[in-house]
């Protein structure tokens, strides 16, 4: 059973997501307050929205003041039952999910929604409410994510499966791809744009043309997932087109809010051609997203009655409208629509600003009253200007006969390697071409950070008696643990398996690097809290920038590495099997990084268990050693 909640502001409800479960759960519980008649819910629709209000809204409001004036909201709540209730926080806007599983999986779900509404959405959260195309859309992405993350080692681990092809095959799609983008940038509109090509839940192909920003690993995994909804929908076309909101690299200025229009075009099956058009003006649209953030932190400020940190907010705010009012004089808009947008926002900015000084100058509080009542009128003309200048496109069907005729092109291109596309897209490659290199090897995944690319075996998913898949997502559950803790070399074995979990970072150069401190992230308050992956926050970017503060992160590259053998394979053969797949992923690849996970390279603790004491003297001198430059943590004494 599980449910996902989204209040605004004011603790109206404008999201709900039930699973059957949950909805009748909830449905007899209201029927119990008294606030719905026995019998006349459909089981199939949604609950009325003030039923739900009514029944959460003693915890939102605890919540809203614990997080308002004492700054220290609730992370989980446990309930009877095994239903665990985890809190998060956007823009002030509340998250709440109610669900069976345990908490840190429903806190990493919760974190995922946050991001796949960013990015149908960007800040303007509150468009989800009178959407039903929004709502659709979210609700399909949590579900397809949810299925996701139950069969595919890409979603488990939050990052995309490089699609393993020869050189032949990777310069005919490179070429398809390139073709496609030069017939896009026919268009005047379409000069700075993308196109790639996902086979199944795998990574084929990119080709960018030169101005377009580049693409951060978590856009890439939202679009992978956006493929995948839209394929799974119940009446799916052949190209979908939508606007999204994508991130980008950390190392771009315009980061953090990119409008792009998307075009997912299935050309066999499986086989998904993505075409991405920058859209509007990008400067402005990242102009405005800091807009929305810093007049977020000034009213939370507001609230918490802190008025000696009031100023320096405001400054900020100051700072990034005057940033906006910049990029506006530099558009010409093509309505009058659009500028009337623009002056109520100079109108309203204006007026607000005129009363802050008033404020700063007589330091009144009842100043700050008339300032708070015309807060809100400001905040609705930064969400207008938002939605017409940067989320709307009126000419979003313009062009598809074009997106049809690349689609066909690339198609065409493409149809003498379709079957084995299709064979990739079930398996990108097996295990039976690594036993004689490495015996005792069941199973690995090589995850680059910097990209946001994985390098694994497939899994026959469909054997019930395949214990394998089981403890594969057992172990990086955790790891994630041990990881958070600041351990960042493992091995440990249970009754059936050994199991290595290794995390290293290298230079530019492919210089091993060692971290001048390993972070503990599980005694550091941070907010939000640090998950493990990219989509709720690019987690390993901090760790990099944690370890490493003294270094620009874009110079610092981060590799994992899960291996599984059989139990009866000593740790010694794990930790020289871990070196030789560094090289033999190379060769695959083609990406050149040196492997510093074994002891012979002290770059982080080690974290060493097993459960039975049959261990060789080899081990035991390798154990010795280790002991002698790692802190040694035993999982399972």
């Amino acid at each position: 059973m599980e449910g996902i909640l989204i209040f605004d502001h004011n603790n109206d409800l404008i999201y709900q997501n039930f699973n059957d479960g949950m909805r009748a759960k909830m449905s007899r519980h209201a029927m119990d307050l008294g606030l719905m008649e026995d019998g006349k819910n459909d089981p199939r629709k949604d609950i009325d929205n003030n039923v739900l209000i009514q029944i959460f809204s003693p915890l939102v409001a605890s919540q809203r003041i614990m997080m308002c004036q004492f700054d220290n909201a609730y992370t989980s709540v446990q309930m009877e039952n095994n239903l665990n209730l985890v809190f998060d926080e956007f823009l002030g806007y509340l998250f709440l999910q109610i669900s069976t599983k345990e908490v840190d999986q429903v806190r990493r779900e919760l974190g995922v929604c946050i991001c796949l509404l960013k990015h149908i959405c960007g800040p303007s959260i509150y468009i989800i409410k009178n959407s039903i195309e929004k709502t659709k859309t979210l609700t399909s992405l949590i579900s397809t994510y949810r299925k996701m993350y139950q069969a595919n080692q890409g979603i488990l681990v939050e990052a995309i499966e490089q699609l393993l092809v020869n050189a032949d095959m990777k310069n005919t799609v490179v070429t398809s791809l390139q073709a496609a983008t030069e017939k896009l940038k026919q268009d005047p509109h379409s000069q700075r744009s993308h196109s790639i090509m996902f086979v199944g839940n795998k990574f084929l192909s990119l080709y960018s043309s030169r101005q377009a920003q580049e693409l951060s690993p978590a856009d890439m995994l939202f679009l992978n997932i956006f493929c995948q909804t839209m394929d799974r929908g119940e009446h799916s076309k052949r190209i979908e087109s939508h606007v999204v909101f994508l991130q980008g690299c950390a190392n771009q200025t315009t980061s953090g809010c990119i409008p792009h229009i998307v075009h997912v075009s299935k050309l066999f099956d499986d086989v998904f051609l993505v075409l991405l058009i920058e859209h509007g003006n990008i400067v402005l649209s990242g102009n405005l997203y800091d807009v929305f953030f810093s007049l977020h932190k000034l009213q939370s400020i507001h609230m918490q009655m802190d008025v000696e940190n009031i100023r320096s907010a405001f400054d900020n705010l100051e700072m990034y409208v005057k940033h906006t009012a910049d990029s506006l004089r530099k558009i010409k808009h093509n309505s009058p629509e659009a500028d009337e947008v623009v002056r109520v926002f100079s109108l309203k900015w204006d007026n607000i600003r005129k009363r802050y000084f008033e404020y700063f100058k007589a330091s009144d509080s009842a100043l700050l009253v008339k300032i708070e009542s015309n807060m809100p009128m400001f905040v609705d003309a930064v969400k207008d200007m938002f939605k017409m200048l940067c989320a709307e496109c009126s000419t979003l069907e313009h062009g598809l006969q074009r997106v049809s005729d690349i689609a066909d092109m690339v198609e065409e291109k493409l149809t003498e390697v379709f079957n084995f596309l299709q064979v990739k897209s079930q398996k990108n490659f097996c295990m039976g071409s690594y036993l004689e290199d490495f015996p005792g090897l069941v199973h690995f995944i090589h995850i680059d950070r910097n990209n946001g690319r994985i390098v694994a075996p497939g899994l026959d998913l469909e054997d019930p008696t395949n214990v394998l898949k089981e403890r594969i997502w057992s172990m990086v559950e955790l790891s994630r643990t041990y990881l958070h803790k600041g351990h960042m070399s493992m091995i440990w074995k249970d009754v059936t398996f050994s199991y290595g979990y290794f995390l290293w970072f290298e230079d530019a150069n492919g210089t091993a690097l060692k971290p001048k401190e390993f972070p503990d992230f599980s005694t550091i308050s941070t907010k939000p809290q640090l998950i493990a992956g990219i989509l709720s926050g690019d987690y390993y970017q901090r760790l990099i920038e944690t370890c490493f503060p003294r270094t620009a992160p874009s110079k610092i590259r981060c590799y994992e590495l899960y291996c599984v053998h059989l139990g009866l394979v000593t740790s010694t053969n794990v930790l020289e099997h871990c070196r030789r797949l560094a090289v033999t992923i190379t060769d695959l690849t083609g990406k050149p990084f040196d492997i510093i996970c074994c002891c012979t390279a002290p770059h982080s603790p080690v974290a060493y268990c097993e459960q039975n004491s049959n261990t060789s003297k080899q081990e035991e001198a390798l154990l010795e050693e280790i002991n002698k430059q790692f802190s040694i943590v035993e999982l399972f004494p």
